[in-house]
């Protein structure tokens, strides 16, 4: 289980809006990314996002869990880039 490569999944879809176009954005299939959510909402025990057959929308927990998940994507990869850049400076 990559709880990160969940958190990529459930950011992309809220910000595209479907899953679909998440999907696409990820490069990945439809029915893999509603699996990844439903995983998800299992393994929290909510719900996070409200479907319905023409839309999407996240829930009042979706919404604070989305901004919890944008944050710490953002740390995860600001600590990837500074030991990059660390890496980088040693060997130069």
């Amino acid at each position: 289980m990559d709880r990160f490569a969940d958190l990529q999944v459930f950011n992309a879809v809220v910000e595209t809006g479907s899953f679909t176009a998440a999907a696409e954005r990820l490069g990945a299939n439809k029915s893999g990314v509603s699996r990844r959510i439903s995983a998800l909402e299992g393994r929290l025990g909510v719900q996070l996002l409200r479907r319905t057959t023409r839309t999407l929308n996240l829930t009042d927990t979706g919404r604070r869990f989305y901004e919890r998940s944008v944050r710490l994507l953002d740390d995860l990869e600001e600590a990837e880039s500074a030991v990059a850049q660390e890496h980088g400076e040693l060997r130069g």
